[in-house]
């Protein structure tokens, strides 16, 4: 009986952490949804360029490339604990909830931001944001493929350093909303690397500019 009390008591705490990662105001501008992180793909869906929302300005693009220019690892920060969004995905069972808790602080994803210059306005960066928030879509990116988004002086992407993966835009919408905070902000550019498989990258440039990639396979 002890053990089931502790057990709801965990599980408690644990879903309390959950809500209040999500929810929280620190260094975010939007809230974020509840999404998996990348996994492996299948392979089974044709790559393609992300889904542009009905109402989206006329001047927001989506397309397809590939990252040219590499960058040091070293250069990299580890993500504040506290902007790394729970992986609902993980939520199976009870003892599956409770495995959060490590698999947060597991998680290896890092961050770098750089000076630009020009550098794209945060207004524009914001737009691709709620646009990408907006798109409510699924998609398979192969291997060093990028995902493209632009508006004005802004550029996002998100790339696949290593394989075949499967993602949402709810996730890649929820990361560039933090780095949006953590660089744009500032007057950078940035990006973070998930370093865990299946490994990814995503951040935002000066339109038009080449796109970072990092050798973490």
């Amino acid at each position: 009986m002890k053990f089931l009390f502790l057990l709801a008591l965990l599980i408690g705490i644990a879903m309390a952490l959950e809500s209040s990662m999500l929810e929280s105001p620190v260094d975010r501008k939007r809230p974020h949804k509840r999404t998996h992180r990348p996994k492996k793909g299948s392979g089974a869906s044709a790559f393609r360029a992300a889904n542009k929302p009905k109402d989206a300005p006329a001047t927001y693009k989506t397309g397809t490339g590939r990252a040219s220019r590499k960058r040091p690892t070293t250069a990299l920060k580890k993500v504040p604990a506290e902007l790394i969004d729970p992986d609902t995905k993980r939520r199976r069972d009870s003892l599956t909830t409770l495995r959060q808790l490590r698999g947060l602080a597991a998680v290896n994803d890092s961050f770098e931001c750089t000076n630009a210059n020009p550098s794209p306005k945060s207004s524009d960066c914001g737009t691709i944001v709620d646009q990408v928030l907006a798109s409510n879509d699924d998609l398979e990116v192969t291997a060093s493929a990028c995902l493209l988004f632009s508006f004005g002086t802004c550029q996002a992407f998100f790339c696949s350093l290593c394989a075949t993966l499967a993602t949402t835009t709810d996730f890649i919408g929820n990361e560039l909303d933090t780095l949006d905070s953590l660089c744009v902000d500032n007057g950078q550019v940035g990006t973070i690397v998930g370093e865990d498989a299946p490994q990814w990258d995503v951040g935002f440039t000066y339109a038009g500019d080449s796109l970072p990639t990092y050798d973490v396979c």
